[in-house]
């Protein structure tokens, strides 16, 4: 049905408009709900003791141990006790075709299957459309920690009024569940302060927010021991920076004591690695790196290593003006969002207790092949700088924590393989789960293999096929579905 129209000129017009987005609105949240009962139902199909394949799939001939296979699909528990168990792989394809990523269309179809298995009154509130889909989801989340009882007693109680009340009643019930049903978990919560302490530093922090500028924000909650030593630690390393000229803010000098604190604690090393932390520009890329270049602790505690893979862009070497080609004075911290200006990298760079390692320029229209399966550390970084992020649809992992997977398939010379099989243009990276998904079959699928299967482009980007034969172009900007 069409929205209703009106002319500036009428009377009604906003009345009108009005009525248009209630309108809109409604067909928003029916669409929803289709999509919630699809999810129910694709789960419902991948659940142990339900769809399953013949005696040819999915893990060749069906054996008792079939579940044992490594990295084979398994069964999961997405929703609480009591939900059934869900197959892993299933959870892949229909976050694919639903355009999420596989964690978010984990916590989907976990949702779908608590608010179906274990809230049927919420169920029920959600299918006549008296409870919008958003809402139930949030209360799905909190309830899967209960018992059968305690879920049975929060969708009782919350069932009737939970269009109308906010999360915070549902959080309120809950830990009355809990109390209720459950006096051991509840017991242990309140003796587990530990469980309420974090501290994050939140690399994804959006660019458009403070583009070029190289900060993050960091949020913890300590314990009030741990608060007070870090408050009084704080303080006097910023009092230290102006007593030795810093003309920056007090805020400004605290941020900064924090790193001073952190880089004179190094030599604890207590879990015996660093992490990587690497910057990228269009004309270079600098990283805190570890492994056979990583000092020994007594000198890391005196010097931030930063090591540069340098990539000269057509304008350097042509000589021209870096100014007029938009862009190349900006550097990309590889394991954020964010970009910083490349004068941040060279006053990184600049500190005197920084060791600068330049590494050799790396031309990437380089195609480079060995014979071995084994693969190079030259072609790995290769291809980790071509896509730096898993290939799979939707992935966003780094590739730097990928693994690196043959796209077509490595045959032994023995069998007749062809040479140059290990080669910067048949590797791809794939993170762990996706590698698993494209090596072994799923539940269900069509045709023989019913496994995910991909091909790269001449262009460098890939089309994967999922075992129903959906497939998906993935290029170094995202994803796209593609028709059947």
């Amino acid at each position: 049905m069409s929205p209703p129209t009106a002319t500036l000129g009428s009377t009604a017009f906003p009345a009108v408009l009005l009525d248009g987005a209630r309108a809109a609105l409604a067909r928003q949240r029916a669409a929803e709900v289709e999509v919630l009962v699809a999810v129910a139902d694709w789960a419902d199909a991948h659940t142990e003791g339900g769809v399953v394949a013949d005696q040819y799939g999915p893990f060749g001939l069906l054996r008792s141990d079939a579940h044992l296979l490594p990295g084979a699909d398994v069964f999961g528990e997405l929703g609480g006790p009591g939900a059934p168990l869900v197959s892993e792989f299933c959870v892949v394809e229909i976050a694919a075709a639903l355009g999420l990523s596989t964690d978010s269309g984990r916590r989907l179809v976990g949702e779908a299957v608590e608010l179906r298995h274990r809230l049927p009154r919420l169920w029920a509130r959600v299918m006549v459309g008296a409870l919008p889909v958003w809402r139930a989801r949030k209360i799905a989340q909190e309830t899967t920690q209960l018992t059968v009882e305690g879920a049975e007693f929060v969708d009782r109680h919350l069932a009737p009024v939970a269009h109308k009340t906010g999360l915070v009643t549902a959080q309120k019930l809950v830990a009355e569940a809990v109390a209720r049903f459950d006096p051991e978990k509840a017991e242990l919560d309140r003796a587990d302060s530990d469980a309420t302490r974090r501290f994050d530093i939140d690399f994804d922090f959006d660019a458009q927010v403070d583009p070029g500028r190289g900060v993050v924000p960091v949020s913890g909650t300590l314990d009030l021991a741990d608060a007070l030593d870090l408050e009084n630690a704080v303080s006097r390393v910023a009092a230290d920076l102006a007593l030795a000229g810093s003309l920056d803010s007090l805020d400004a000098r605290r941020s900064s004591a924090v790193g001073e604190i952190a880089r004179r604690q190094t030599t604890l090393d207590l879990s015996g690695c660093d992490n990587a932390d690497a910057v990228r520009t269009t004309t270079g890329e600098a990283s805190n790196q570890t492994g056979s270049d990583t000092p020994p602790a007594a000198t890391r505690s005196k010097a931030r290593q930063v090591v540069l893979h340098v990539h000269l862009s057509e304008t350097a070497l042509t000589d021209l003006d870096p100014n007029a080609c938009g862009g190349v004075d900006l550097a990309r911290v590889e394991k954020t969002r964010s970009f910083v200006l490349a004068e941040q990298v060279r006053e990184w760079c600049r500190a005197t207790s920084t060791q600068v390692v330049v590494k050799p320029v790396i031309d990437l229209r380089d195609q480079i092949a060995v014979d071995a399966y084994e693969i190079p550390d030259r072609i790995a970084e290769r291809v980790r700088l071509t896509r730096p992020a898993c290939v799979f649809p939707h992935c966003t992992r780094p590739a730097r924590g990928c693994d690196l997977d043959h796209v077509d398939e490595y045959v032994r010379a023995d069998d007749g393989g062809p040479p140059g099989q290990t080669s910067t243009t048949n590797l791809a990276p794939l993170c762990r789960r996706h590698h698993r998904v494209k090596t072994h079959p799923s539940l269900t699928g069509a045709g023989p293999e019913r496994r995910w299967r991909y091909r790269r482009l001449p262009d460098g980007s890939f089309v994967w096929t999922s075992p129903h034969d959906q497939q998906y172009l993935v290029d170094p900007h995202g994803t796209i579905p593609l028709p059947a």
